[in-house]
């Protein structure tokens, strides 16, 4: 399900039940970008701006194309990125796309 085809509203509404009121958000195209961690807002629109999907998802994997067709909703936390696509049916997929190496040795 294309993240561009969605109302700045609709994707609000999911944004705030799956993450609660308080979380700051913007998009871009097929991606939604959803901040977690506490940044000034300036990082949080340069996360948008420079974000580029091939250095997340790559185009060759079976796995990462419907991340790259649809788009995905961004998670950054204090430590990790996790996309999120949704699905036809209201499920989602997730993947962990990065974690800090504090979080890994951990």
């Amino acid at each position: 399900m294309k993240l561009s085809r969605w109302s700045r509203k609709r994707l609000g509404r999911v944004i705030k039940k799956m993450f609660g009121k308080e979380a700051s958000w913007n998009q871009r195209g097929d991606f939604c970008f959803v901040h977690l961690d506490e940044i000034p807002k300036e990082v949080r629109t340069a996360r948008a701006d420079e974000f580029s999907p091939t250095d997340f998802f790559d185009p060759t994997c079976p796995h990462c194309k419907p991340f790259l067709d649809d788009g995905a909703i961004m998670v950054y936390t204090d430590e990790d990125l996790v996309g999120i696509r949704m699905l036809e049916n209201g499920m989602v997929e997730t993947v962990m796309l990065r974690k800090s190496l504090e979080a890994v040795a951990n």
